[in-house]
């Protein structure tokens, strides 16, 4: 049975093929050619050295050895696009579809999802972004529809508990005088933005006493999960986005930046490489052993790539024309590569997948027509995807 849905027009269209969103954001732009695209010209690999998976004929770099051994749940995208090749554009168009623009600001992907997907019985905010990059920017949509943000695992939530100077029934009594006092306003000087802060509030007192809060808390998660991941923040990260989507919640950015190596990239990659190795692959297990990788979409994404040759100071720069991103879970077609780039590593090739139709795949999965429209606040019509169209070939 469908849910009602807060918003007033929807674009749940037909069945999804997933139920949420777990996606990794690497920030900086990953270096295609020492990770995950071997299928070039051996002088553009560097100094990665080529190493078999578990899938016959898919092939890794020697950064990511844990990952080999997972490669069947991983779809390699080797020909992503993007027309934007500068950091703060290149995100932003990554995570909102659309160019930066000094008269509006877009709504990220997860604020689409969000908005979407929110049913009044929810506790937990559909959109949570855990890590300290972008903070998930609701763009012109009311706050209520941003990201949730956890910079840190280990601090937690700020705010999330009553203050103890505060009693309950004291608490109780204010937020009935408030309840008055909106109900009142409401009647003579409602606004879309009046309306919106009251929604944003009553959210965050469904979330203070939900019996799902303690999602966050990784110490309550199963010992069998726990052992799966290591220490490192990153690896906490992951284990708290499966516990999240466990919970319900449908769309969860996860942050790993530091990834634009300029300079001296096989000295410093190297750890940064084996925190996403170790960190996924135990996501994926995760997810797996929980029976929730069959509805989750697993996407690891980052604004554009690394180009072909390493510069003089020993590094790589920027590169939007063909770079990689990883899809796995929710009937992917696993342990495949899908694209390619020229064999000289300057271009996306075949099956070229412009970072507009990767999030319309995204949200076609979740069952969101990708051509929905929303209005901003001038009265100006945008769509969820852009231009964007899905590619329903990646699934099963």
């Amino acid at each position: 049975m469908s849910l009602p849905f807060l918003n007033s027009a929807s674009a749940v269209t037909f069945a999804p093929k997933a139920k949420s969103v777990i996606n990794i954001f690497l920030s900086g732009g990953l270096s295609q050619f020492d990770s995950f695209n071997m299928e070039v010209d051996p002088s553009v690999i560097g100094n990665s050295k080529i190493i078999n998976s578990n899938v016959a004929g898919l092939r890794v770099s020697h950064y990511f050895p844990t990952l080999a051994q997972h490669m069947d749940k991983l779809l390699v995208i080797n020909s992503m696009k993007s027309n934007q090749g500068a950091h703060p554009a290149g995100v932003y168009k990554m995570l909102t579809s659309y160019d930066p623009r000094s008269s509006v600001t877009h709504p990220e992907l997860g604020a689409w999802v969000s908005k979407q997907l929110t049913t009044k019985f929810d506790s937990l905010p559909n959109f949570v972004s855990i890590g300290k990059g972008s903070a998930g920017t609701a763009g012109f949509f009311p706050g209520q529809w941003a990201a949730l943000p956890v910079k840190s695992t280990k601090s937690g939530i700020d705010f999330v508990n009553r203050n103890t100077a505060v009693n309950e029934s004291t608490f109780e009594k204010r937020l009935g005088i408030l309840d008055s006092l909106n109900q009142g306003f409401d009647q003579d000087y409602s606004t879309q933005d009046t309306r919106a802060y009251v929604d944003t509030y009553q959210g965050a007192l469904r979330f203070m006493n939900s019996k799902d809060i303690d999602a966050f808390e990784l110490e309550n998660e199963n010992e069998h999960i726990v052992r799966l991941y290591d220490k490192q923040e990153f690896s906490r990260r992951c284990m708290l986005a499966g516990r999240l989507v466990e919970r319900g919640v449908r769309y969860v950015k996860v942050e790993l930046g530091g990834w634009d190596y300029h300079d001296n990239i096989y000295g410093e990659l190297p750890a940064n490489a084996s925190k996403l190795d170790k960190g996924l692959a135990s996501l994926l297990a995760h997810l797996s052993q929980k029976g929730l990788l069959e509805t989750t979409l697993v996407v690891v994404s980052t604004e554009f790539g690394r180009k072909p040759d390493v510069n003089p100071n020993k590094g790589r720069d920027h590169h939007p024309d063909g770079f990689t991103c990883l899809l796995a879970g929710a009937g992917i077609k696993a342990g495949q590569v899908y694209g390619t780039t020229t064999k000289d590593g300057q271009a996306a090739a075949d099956d070229v997948l412009d970072v507009v139709d990767f999030n319309a795949t995204i949200a076609w999965a979740l069952g969101i027509d990708p051509a929905f429209e929303e209005k901003s606040e001038s009265g100006r019509p945008f769509k969820l995807a852009n231009h964007g169209e899905a590619r329903e070939e990646l699934f099963g």
